[in-house]
């Protein structure tokens, strides 16, 4: 009976496969079920016993960064917990961006993507972790804003007052600590500022002290009927000894002009027209809050120069503001030193102070916002809007703000 055969039927063999015989049944399966041929190669993801700790974050690298980081073994990442992060190499900073994808990043340490090989392998690659998230990095401008305010917290003003608690002195370590910016960027901000290392600590010179040093120099330039085309150096360090330190003269010589000749006992100096220029017409226009008739201000700012330099006003670009709507027309103080660096505030303000703007006038306090890849031309769409002048018939840019 057919009972009576299920009865006897021999009982099914138990096959064991091992863990290799398994995963090449598994792919062979699949092969045949997707209808193609079965790689040489062949590697089987399996999620091991760290999955789900996600502690290793992505970041996407261009070839040109990938090569950077090759060759200097290592990068910093900077910011304060109000701040956004930046990634700094030895010469550059970049913004490092959180961005999100809806594909499975599947971090596998041992995939191999391309494997020579002349049987068919199968080969088992654990997962670490599926990550979501990724990191971009964009190259950005240096964020040497905040060096000036800690730099002025220790400004030197004189010996008289060098005192233990002359603010809280920092070293280039403290520096890098603190401010966004690669070790190269940082020392060009520090060179631009003026900033001068005294014994291990970097400082700048207070301003005020700094504006009447430089008049002392350009004041014994005149007693001395010596040219600003060739001061000496160690001559004007020692006859000014009495009045400011040796390094103080020295290093404003050294930001106002440029070195054109040495000789074993004298250094020869020519001042840089420009920079003189500026430090007179800054040093009249601060002296005021108030506006000035330009024309007066041009010949009082032409008399104070020493002989044979000329007042132009491309040398007051982001110093001053100029009225030319008013009768007669007027200038008046406007650093750019002093503006917010937030791109939004710094739009405020200036219209605070003038309520249209061309495009001539505007640029000048703009252009230490843009950043690599970056214009003007996008930040004055972004926060302003633009009319014509029915009186000159210009482009002006106003507040989004107002009506």
């Amino acid at each position: 009976m057919l009972g009576d055969e299920e009865e006897h039927s021999e009982p099914l063999e138990e096959v064991l496969l091992t863990e290799e015989e398994a995963l090449r049944e598994a792919v062979t399966l699949r092969s045949e079920e997707a209808g193609v041929e079965i790689a040489r190669s062949t590697q089987v993801l399996y999620f091991d016993e760290e999955y789900g700790k996600n502690d290793v974050r992505l970041i996407e690298l261009s070839p040109e960064m990938l090569n950077i980081l090759k060759e200097e073994k290592s990068f910093v990442l900077r910011g304060d917990g109000g701040e956004e992060a930046v990634l700094c190499t030895t010469n550059k900073t970049y913004t490092v961006r959180e961005c999100t994808t809806s594909n499975s990043l599947l971090l596998t340490p041992e995939l191999a993507a391309d494997i020579d090989t002349s049987t068919h392998t199968i080969t088992p690659r654990r997962v670490a972790s599926c990550n979501f998230v990724y990191y971009e990095l964009k190259l950005c401008r240096a964020k040497l804003d905040k060096m000036r305010d800690i730099l002025n917290r220790s400004a030197y003003s004189g010996e008289e007052n060098e005192t233990k608690d002359k603010g809280e002195k920092v070293t280039i370590e403290d520096l890098l600590s603190n401010i966004q910016a690669s070790e190269q960027e940082l020392k060009e901000g520090l060179d631009e500022l003026g900033a001068i290392e005294m014994n291990g600590y970097w400082r700048v010179v207070e301003h005020e002290y700094k504006t009447s040093a430089v008049s002392r120099i350009l004041t014994l330039l005149e007693e001395m009927n010596w040219s600003w085309e060739k001061v000496p150096l160690i001559q004007s360090c020692h006859t000014l000894a009495d009045l400011q330190p040796r390094f103080v003269t020295e290093l404003c010589l050294r930001l106002y002009g440029n070195q054109v000749s040495e000789t074993e006992d004298e250094v020869l100096i020519k001042l840089c027209e420009d920079k003189i220029c500026r430090f007179y017409g800054q040093y009249i226009l601060s002296s005021s809050a108030g506006k000035f008739n330009l024309t007066e201000f041009v010949e009082v700012w032409q008399d104070s120069l020493p002989d044979g330099m000329t007042a132009d006003m491309t040398y007051l670009r982001g110093l001053a503001l100029v009225n030319k709507s008013s009768t007669p027309h007027t200038i008046s103080y406007l650093a750019v030193s002093d503006l917010p660096i937030e791109p939004a505030r710094r739009f405020a303000y200036l219209f605070s102070r003038q309520e249209k703007w061309s495009h001539d006038d505007v640029i000048p306090y703009l252009e230490d916002l843009i950043g690599p890849g970056q214009t003007v031309t996008a930040l004055l769409l972004k926060h302003c809007r633009s009319t014509t002048d029915h009186k000159t018939k210009l482009k002006v840019y106003n507040s989004k703000t107002r009506s």
